[in-house]
């Protein structure tokens, strides 16, 4: 299977927000640094097959926010040992809070906590950052 392949490339900052499976949860922003879509070409859309990936406009990689990777062990997985029993269920909100609180503001960060059992959890704290 190959993917199609064309001369020109159409870049846009795309957020993950919920990748996820029973044993681990994640959400990754690919911010770019032209606003909007974009038409690209080359270097400019981070060509791969030229060893350019990271010289593009935009972030393929992303960055992104993983509770175990972060250094929590136990915030996502299945069970009761876990702060989040990916066995129930759970609802993920996602907050996207601007710099004057507006919605044409400035995005300033990413929130993230999780409802379970009727109580409110807040994401965890990095550890090895």
């Amino acid at each position: 299977n190959t993917p199609p392949v064309g001369h020109y490339g159409a870049c846009c900052a795309e957020m993950d927000i919920w990748e996820a499976n029973s044993r681990s949860t994640a959400y990754t922003p690919h911010p770019c640094s032209e606003a909007g879509f974009t038409k690209c070409e080359g270097t400019t859309c981070g060509d791969n097959a030229a060893g350019e990936r990271y010289l593009g406009m935009c972030d393929k990689d992303g960055c992104d926010y993983n509770n175990y990777r972060m250094g929590d062990t136990s915030f996502f997985g299945m069970g009761q040992d876990f702060t989040i029993d990916s066995s129930k269920p759970v609802t993920s909100v996602t907050q996207f809070l601007t710099h004057d609180g507006t919605d044409t503001g400035d995005l300033s960060e990413i929130k993230r906590f999780y409802v379970q059992d009727g109580k409110v959890i807040e994401n965890s704290e990095a550890s090895v950052l």
